[in-house]
């Protein structure tokens, strides 16, 4: 891996001076990119150990400003950056907060490209112009957001903030413009079904004891079989997220079945005298969207608070699966689920296994289910995942399960000061992946032959 300072060099000739240590032929005529802009120039060494570059070829490719790249060469072709889109939503109202309320989260997240080196910014599908193949990117450099027209990036990490968003005709034209078209890698392509990854999960002898059964659209004989087979079950929506239209089904001693779900702030509890009347009145049939039933686990408590795991795993530098971050939720007083948003707590997970009496081992187990669970989804799955969000259970006989997986992990739970070098990897890694695929790319194709001068 070669990582230099870039700086512009004021004279007209396309010219870019290399370290000699590089051991490239001087004096020959090179192909060099940054993003989609791709100059030919003379390449000559020099003793400094940095990469110098015309001023001509600064502005051809429309290099923002000075910064420390990563230079991949192939042949006689050199790509210099990368040059990386972070793709979102609602982006441009303001030059303070050019993402809305989300400003200050993307800043944080560009700050962490110093450190990496090379380029990183932020844009939507506003700020694309598909005639002239360049973005108009919003960079931050640490205090203030700032605006460059750049060339298309050599890799897009999808940080579309919800589904309804990722739908919508605008962001569907820039996906497949992105991939179709200019064919560049995006990762995170989309967001997760959870019937899609419990299917493919389940039929995997290394994967299939993590899941609770689960049964997708099952009738009321289905869900009043899975009733008498266990003591609480929980009825979500296949595309639901943070917490929202979860409903936990039981049937009590006398008979009646006992349904909570989440209203705003508020546990709610309703008992109804059938089963049918409890899945109508909740909307659950007919099924106004696709719903999973799924088994309860009776999982480990702190108090009278039941906890889960927040497990993310990220591909790194090399395209390899490693874990970012671990942190205990701990259900709030008045919550069906362990969300920050329900009045839940988070704690680091070596603290809360210890509370609640269980082998320190415990740790490194859910660790290790994490990633194998990781490198199954990304086997099995189409297109560049770059990271997951799970949540795992851990059960009163240490049990684990697997709850949910995200493909757009919110981060906001590592945002604690607690989690704070926690915080600062997940935030990298996606960096780090972005340089992988952009070499993978670049190295996919054929290499420039020499273009001696005359």
């Amino acid at each position: 891996m070669t990582v230099l300072p870039l700086h512009p060099c004021p004279i007209e000739k396309a010219v870019l001076f290399l370290p000699g240590r590089l051991h490239l032929d001087t004096g020959e005529r090179v192909t060099l990119s940054f993003g989609s802009a791709t100059v030919t120039c003379t390449a000559i060494a020099h003793s400094r150990d940095e990469l110098r570059l015309s001023s001509s070829l600064w502005t051809a490719l429309k290099i923002p400003f000075a910064s420390r790249v990563h230079l991949h060469i192939h042949g006689s072709s050199i790509a210099i950056g990368p040059l990386a889109g972070i793709f979102t939503s609602h982006v441009g109202y303001s030059p303070i907060r050019p993402a809305g309320e989300h400003s200050s989260f993307f800043g944080k997240l560009l700050s962490a490209a110093r450190p990496v080196g090379s380029y990183y910014f932020l844009f939507g599908p506003s700020q694309i112009d598909p005639q002239h193949q360049t973005i108009q990117g919003y960079f931050h450099d640490g205090s203030r957001w700032n605006k460059h027209v750049v060339p298309l990036p050599s890799v897009i990490y999808n940080q579309l903030p919800t589904r309804k968003t990722e739908n919508s005709p605008s962001c569907q034209k820039a996906l497949d413009l992105f991939q179709n078209e200019w064919k560049i890698p995006v990762f995170n392509p989309s967001f997760f079904n959870k019937q899609e990854i419990f299917e493919l999960l389940s039929g995997d002898v290394e994967t299939a004891h993590y899941l609770p059964l689960t049964l997708s659209n099952s009738d009321v004989d289905g869900i009043e079989q899975m009733l008498n087979t266990y003591p609480m079950i929980f009825i979500k929506p296949v595309n639901g997220s943070f917490g929202r239209g979860i409903n936990a089904v039981s049937k009590v001693k006398t008979g009646h079945y006992l349904c909570r779900f989440q209203e705003g702030p508020r546990l709610l509890s309703l008992q109804f005298d059938r089963l049918t009347d409890l899945l109508h009145s909740r909307k659950l049939l007919p099924q106004k969207e696709k719903v999973l039933v799924q088994q309860g686990i009776d999982l480990i408590t702190i108090g009278p608070s039941p906890v889960d795991f927040r497990i993310h795993s990220n591909k790194n530098r090399d395209g390899q699966w490693e874990i970012s971050a671990i942190a205990a939720k701990i259900a709030g007083p008045q919550a069906l689920t362990t969300h920050l948003s329900y009045g839940g707590e988070a704690k680091p997970a070596e603290d809360v296994i210890k509370l609640a009496g269980l082998p320190s081992p415990l740790i490194k187990e859910l660790k290790e289910a994490a990633l194998k669970l990781s490198k199954k989804i990304d086997a099995k799955t189409e297109g560049n995942i770059g990271e997951i969000g799970f949540d795992l259970g851990i059960d009163k006989q240490g049990r684990i399960w697997l709850i949910e997986a995200n493909s757009r992990p919110g981060k906001s739970l590592f945002s604690h000061s607690l989690f704070r070098k926690e915080d600062y990897v997940t935030r990298r890694l996606p960096l780090q992946y972005s340089i992988y695929l952009a070499e993978q790319s670049f190295l996919s194709k054929p290499a420039a032959l020499p273009l001696h001068s005359n």
